[in-house]
């Protein structure tokens, strides 16, 4: 059943950037509730994965859609979530995610910086809108991504100071500093500062930190490879306060972004974020190529 999960998965969303070892995580944690749909000759053709009222996944394959299979899904699924006792249901993000919320093409707010994946059209988001469900943020979430080869921004490099504040790699004494700049900054964010891997010389992702003297004002977390092969991921920005409007999360994100392409990755990635950063993050050359619903329905 763990392979079905993860290939009927893969089948449905070939578009999502997530690691094999933390999908399967997810899809086998104990907590979760899976309903499955399978054909004649056992085949699973159709699932839906719950956690709490979370609904972490519902798919069912092309050549079975439009039959009412994701409908009886569906309905099976609330069903689930309201014995539960819970008064609402979400679809994508709980406690995890495999994904932030349901894919589609559609904006729910004004944006810019898009080049979206061909494939993506607004079947799934207009299937939830059909059965009660709305878009529960006040702006849009989306995933970026970049063909590195398209990266032009030579003129810096790691190790530089740019309007005297500079930009290296940090180390295991600079956490305190740099949990200081995210609690600052954005408190949510500390806890994935914490991680030893990311200050391990020679892991595949690091820490990029703005300084100014002695005192971290700017960080971003510049991955290689953790979800895919060639790919590489910034993440998780943040400037204290009082250095903000200076210029320095765009550097971060360059200066990173160039980084991966100079180790020789084909493309960058970032997910699950939202409206207001493909500024930031477009200045470097990422554009959205996903946009996500984030679904939710509160049930009688």
């Amino acid at each position: 059943m763990r392979d079905e999960l993860y290939e009927i998965f893969r089948r449905n969303f070939p578009f999502i950037v997530r690691a094999e070892e933390t999908v399967f995580r997810i899809l086998e944690n104990e907590d979760n509730r899976t309903i499955e749909k399978r054909d004649e000759k056992g085949n699973l053709i159709g699932v839906s994965v719950l956690n709490k009222n979370t609904l972490m996944l519902l798919c069912v394959d092309k050549e079975y859609r439009n039959r009412g299979i994701g409908t009886e899904l569906l309905r099976a699924s609330e069903s689930i979530v309201s014995s539960g006792g819970y008064d609402e249901i979400v679809a994508g993000a709980g406690d995890d995610y495999l994904m932030p919320g349901v894919p589609t093409r559609k904006r729910f707010f004004d944006s810019k910086n898009e080049n979206l994946y061909p494939d993506i059209d607004e079947a799934a988001s207009d299937f939830f809108a059909r059965r009660g469900y709305g878009h529960s943020w006040k702006c849009n979430c989306f995933d970026m991504r970049f063909r590195l080869e398209d990266f032009r921004h030579e003129r810096y490099s790691i190790g530089d100071t740019i309007d005297g504040i500079g930009y290296r790699w940090a180390a295991m004494a600079d956490l305190q500093e740099i949990c200081s700049c995210t609690d600052d900054a954005c408190e949510d964010f500390t806890q994935w500062y914490r991680a030893e891997m990311l200050y391990r010389e020679g892991g595949s992702a690091k820490v990029l930190v703005a300084v100014k003297g002695d005192e971290v004002v700017g960080t971003l977390i510049v991955s290689a490879e953790t979800e895919g092969k060639g790919l590489g991921s910034v993440g998780c920005t943040t400037v204290k306060g009082a250095y903000q409007g200076r210029h320095i999360a765009v550097n971060l994100v360059v200066l990173g972004t160039k980084y991966l392409r100079d180790i020789g990755l084909r493309d960058a990635f970032l997910g699950y974020t939202y409206s207001g950063l493909e500024h930031l993050y477009g200045y470097a050359g990422y554009e959205i190529c996903v946009y996500y619903m984030m679904a939710k329905k509160t049930l009688a």
